[in-house]
């Protein structure tokens, strides 16, 4: 068989060209190596240093052309035409606008509603807020639901609102309607465990005008008048047994219509009452 490849030609090893010019360097891997890394180190740092420069202008940048742009908006068909509210009735409505920075110059997209929720329910008559916004018309809707007052908390001469978490409100108040006044310190928290007590006999309930809780523990009813109504002295414990003693008696005796002015619920053998003199 014959080969059509052309068998290469071997070549002997040759000896490098000598030169008088040529001479050997020493070995300085190690140091040039430590020179590099802090050459890099340098560097990086550097370009850390202008990235975060710039991203402090691009930020700044970025925010001008936002403002431009909402003001842009508002100008060309995205102005707020009106901010309508529903369920306000016990929050002022100039208290409310202080919360709302808005009007007419602005842009509706540039309404951050997170945020005026957040600040529209720390006001002290909102318990929740629903917010939407339309387009065309550019209307933003804010509808209210304030807290609901089932009792007056009276301390230093003073009437508060309470709502149905026992929570007081301390703003100024002129109620529409009588209330259940509590007097005492605690009393607000000691609320539930109140109407759950009235809530055994409503007719009953109806006639307690006032609540006085005595060292957190214990309260006196008072029944029919604030001043020369019935005081019923309720026990530390077992407020609901005695309450139903108390209803007993009434259907029994009915303790309206004799001349009553003092029951002594808080012992659980016996029945304490004053007549009128």
């Amino acid at each position: 068989m014959i080969s059509i490849l052309k068998k290469k030609r071997k070549l002997k090893h040759q000896e490098p060209l000598k030169s008088p010019n040529r001479f050997t360097l020493e070995n300085e891997f190690f140091p040039r190596f430590i020179g590099n890394i802090l050459i890099i180190l340098l560097v990086f740092s550097v370009f850390l240093t202008l990235i975060t420069f710039r991203d402090h202008l691009v930020s700044e940048k970025l925010q001008e052309w936002h403002s431009e742009l909402l003001k842009f908006s508002s100008q060309h068909g995205f102005g707020i035409q009106d901010i309508i509210i529903e369920g306000r009735k016990k929050t002022a409505l100039a208290t409310l606008k202080e919360q709302i920075p808005l009007n007419r110059k602005n842009s509706i997209l540039e309404a951050d509603l997170p945020i005026l929720k957040q600040k529209i329910e720390n006001l002290p008559w909102v318990e929740k807020v629903e917010l939407k916004r339309s387009y065309f018309p550019n209307v933003l809707q804010i509808n209210l639901k304030e807290k609901d007052i089932v009792a007056l908390y009276q301390t230093e001469g003073e009437f508060y609102p309470v709502d149905k978490f026992g929570q007081v409100l301390w703003v100024d108040y002129t109620p529409t309607k009588p209330f259940l006044v509590i007097v005492g310190e605690g009393a607000p928290s000691k609320l539930s465990e109140l109407f759950e007590m009235m809530a055994k006999n409503p007719e009953l309930s109806s006639h307690i005008k006032a609540a006085t809780l005595y060292s957190g523990r214990r309260w006196d009813l008072i029944f029919d008048d604030l001043e020369n109504g019935i005081i019923v002295k309720m026990p530390e414990e077992n407020l609901d047994k005695a309450y139903e003693k108390l209803i007993k008696i009434n259907n029994k005796y009915g303790i309206f219509k004799r001349k009553l002015t003092f029951i002594d619920l808080r012992y659980p053998d016996k029945v304490s009452v004053r007549i009128a003199q």
